[in-house]
């Protein structure tokens, strides 16, 4: 897997990707999709999937938020995930893989 660059291509709050997902999921992929991104955000989950990949959700903090940006961490960032806490301020960088219930996000550092 290739490492993410250092300097986002994009910054945009965790609320403006949402919403341009939300009104239009073929724009927001021409503006977004295979780009690295700097996303600022409230953490909602951290969790692991099904394959036990670790991921971080980011939203504006409102309850029942859907869809949301699913952060898909990159390795080494364990340590790191394990110490984060629901409702704070976090800011990732990823490439954005487009929306599939939610905004994926992969290969995230913070």
């Amino acid at each position: 897997m290739s490492e993410t660059p250092a300097e986002p291509e994009l910054k945009v709050p965790a609320a403006e990707i949402i919403n341009a997902y939300k009104g239009n999921e073929v724009a927001a992929d021409s503006q977004y999709k295979n780009k690295v991104v700097e996303i600022t955000g409230v953490v909602g989950d951290i969790k692991k999937d099904l394959l036990d990949d670790i991921y971080v959700t980011l939203g504006t903090g409102e309850q029942f938020e859907i869809p949301i940006v699913q952060c898909f961490l990159a390795e080494g960032m364990e340590a790191k995930a394990g110490s984060l806490k629901q409702g704070s301020q976090l800011t990732v960088t990823g490439r954005v893989d487009g929306l599939l219930m939610n905004v994926l996000v992969k290969e995230c550092r913070f």
